[in-house]
């Protein structure tokens, strides 16, 4: 699986607000625009800091593995400062989490955009005081969103792999390098 490129959710982001930018004009000629819920950017900051806690969780207990593998190589017992052995990460909650990053990657971008554009609809009208609220929950709305997408990205950064260093072959024991007779 290969991680998801800020551009792509920036891409995203952009897409979603002209297409709401686009369906709101539309719709403020047959009347006035649907409201903006309050929940909207309370529910994406929720999401957000939820997606930042797991990402932080996992780095803790994924540094504090690796410290303790690095103290038993070095022939030191493998507890930490609390006398605690760490446990490993399981790697069906490590590809959850990941599958959770990726998603709440796009959910940010997608709902960032919407409220974006709906904002950006709201601009012209600020002097009306319902308007002017209304544009200020979009505004927190996009913010949510794009915290969401950047909690989302630094999950996905936590639980990178890192490359595999390529290993020299003993020499005599490889069988590819031998010709063939």
């Amino acid at each position: 699986m290969k991680p998801t490129r800020p551009g792509v959710l920036a891409g995203l982001t952009a897409l979603c607000a002209v297409l709401a930018f686009t369906a709101l004009r539309f719709w403020q000629h047959l009347g006035s625009p649907p409201p903006v819920p309050l929940s909207a950017p309370i529910t994406l900051a929720v999401l957000a800091a939820a997606v930042l806690g797991i990402a932080l969780g996992l780095r803790a207990r994924l540094n504090a593995y690796r410290e303790a593998r690095l103290r038993a190589m070095r022939g030191e017992p493998r507890v930490d400062k609390r006398g605690r052995e760490p446990k490993p990460i399981d790697p069906l909650q490590a590809a959850r989490a990941l599958v959770l990053g990726k998603a709440a990657g796009l959910v940010g971008a997608v709902f960032g955009g919407i409220y974006g554009g709906y904002g950006l609809t709201l601009l012209g009208h600020l002097s009306v005081e319902s308007y002017r609220s209304e544009a200020l929950r979009c505004l927190f709305a996009l913010l949510a969103g794009i915290a969401l997408m950047a909690a989302a990205l630094y999950l996905e950064r936590v639980l990178r792999v890192p490359p595999e260093q390529p290993s020299t072959p003993p020499s005599g024991d490889n069988k590819l390098a031998t010709p063939r007779a």
